[in-house]
């Protein structure tokens, strides 16, 4: 996954820009992008966004002023427009690779349970496969649950006092 480009490199302009520069880009690449003529719906709604930050004084002074910021660490590309969701605090998904593994091995069980209790289990029990298709059921929204859950940074349990268990 690239770094994301500025506003500036989607519309094709200079960061000193004009307003009227800046609308003549945008048309420009708004009909290159538009899907009726060939292009791409993400490419024409983020051309779109270029252009209502950048032809707005106001957001483009803020997203100018972003833009200047010394970079933080770990942060890679330029950060988002203004009111644009996301950002540093936002959790990213499949960010966390022990959250997906967790969220995989719980769907992992609840298919296995789908399939054994649908192909195998209902040959011999009818009640059995219907408690294991209902239990399969259950897994999903845990699943969701589990992965959506904030995890703590490693090396800090909530059980245990800072200064280690009172003796």
């Amino acid at each position: 996954m690239g770094a994301e480009p500025s506003l500036y490199d989607v519309l094709g302009v200079a960061p000193d820009a004009t307003a009227e520069q800046i609308r003549h880009a945008y048309r420009a690449a708004a009909r290159r992008t538009h899907p009726d003529t060939g292009g791409r719906a993400p490419a024409f709604a983020q051309v779109n966004v270029a252009y209502r930050v950048l032809a707005d004084a106001t957001l483009r002074r803020q997203y100018d002023q972003r833009l200047a910021a010394p970079a933080r660490p770990g942060a890679a590309g330029p950060p988002p427009p203004p009111g644009r969701r996301g950002g540093a605090g936002a959790p990213q998904p499949g960010a966390d690779p022990v959250v997906r593994r967790r969220y995989l091995v719980l769907m992992g069980i609840a298919l296995a349970l789908f399939i054994s209790g649908g192909a195998v289990v209902r040959l011999y029990s009818l009640p059995a496969a219907m408690v294991m298709c209902a239990v399969a059921a259950v897994i999903p929204p845990i699943a969701v649950a589990v992965a959506g859950r904030p995890r703590q940074p490693p090396g800090t349990d909530s059980r245990h006092p800072p200064n280690g268990p009172a003796g």
